[in-house]
């Protein structure tokens, strides 16, 4: 094995560093994601059927009655998005996975529902006064980078009605040290990473300043290809979204705790919902 090409992989990396290699459009790695995603008990990729249910009443009792126009950004499969689609509501689903696109679709066609699907990246989205709702699930405002976060509160905003609302969740402060991946080896001969065998090493950093943590995953082969994948997520408290979310104009920022079940380090009192309304009457 080439160490010293290892070694540039081992130091941990500066904060918001590129990643060498994508997950989500892998195609083999995006397969696995999507057995996760659809497997109602697995919280890995997309939350569970329990709480998935538990969290579209919980959004549908924050916004007005009737039929209701709805973007679900980085909708995966679709799963909230058909959720919703049986309560009588339409829904437009974003997510820049085909694999999770294509079974969105199929699963809409196979239960006559009228949901729209679209492979594209969310910051790319651009759309006018179309929306009553628009929600931003599991954690993904979490992920974004500086940039990508104001991006995305100024397409969601833009794409929202007058008065339309935007709900999202974030991981807090609480429990930070737990929330931090510990160093792990691990050798498989066909699992997540890879349909042939490969090494994994799996480790997490903490950048305090910035609140910020780090998932790092680097797969060796056995021709001794490396690949090297960063997931960067921002913690939130009140105080850290609050500006954010005025400066691109939302008001009535309410801030909900305890929605989920207390289960593991990423739900309960670990995650903040936050719910907020475009009041001007412009997009």
């Amino acid at each position: 094995m080439n160490i010293e090409r290892l070694v540039k992989y081992v130091n941990i990396p500066q904060l918001y560093e590129s990643e060498t290699d994508a997950m989500w459009t892998d195609p083999y790695i995006s397969k696995q994601l999507l057995q996760f995603h659809i497997d109602p008990d697995n919280d890995m990729a997309s939350r569970g059927k329990a709480k998935i249910d538990l969290i579209v009443n919980w959004m549908l009792s924050e916004v007005c009655k009737g039929k209701l126009e709805i973007l679900d950004l980085g909708c995966g499969p679709g799963l909230y998005a058909e959720a919703l689609a049986k309560k009588g509501h339409h829904v437009t689903g974003i997510d820049f996975s085909k694999t999770s696109i294509d079974y969105a679709k199929e699963s809409s066609n196979r239960n006559g529902l009228k949901n729209d699907y679209i492979c594209m990246n969310y910051l790319d989205f651009n759309e006018n006064n179309k929306y009553d709702l628009a929600a931003l699930i599991y954690l993904d405002f979490c992920v974004l980078k500086p940039g990508e976060r104001e991006k995305v509160l100024l397409n969601v905003y833009k794409a929202l009605k007058p008065n339309g609302t935007f709900i999202f969740d974030t991981v807090n402060s609480e429990n930070i040290e737990e929330k931090t991946l510990k160093e792990s080896w691990e050798v498989c001969q066909k699992g997540f990473w890879s349909d042939r065998p490969y090494l994994v090493l799996n480790r997490g950093a903490h950048y305090q300043e910035a609140k910020v943590l780090l998932n790092q995953h680097i797969v060796i082969d056995e021709d001794e290809n490396i690949r090297n994948y960063l997931f960067w997520s921002t913690y939130y408290e009140y105080e850290d979204i609050e500006p954010i979310l005025r400066q691109t104009g939302f008001r009535n920022i309410q801030k909900h705790e305890n929605v989920l079940p207390q289960s593991d380090m990423w739900n309960g009192e670990n995650v903040d919902f936050y719910v907020v309304r475009k009041l001007s009457g412009n997009g």
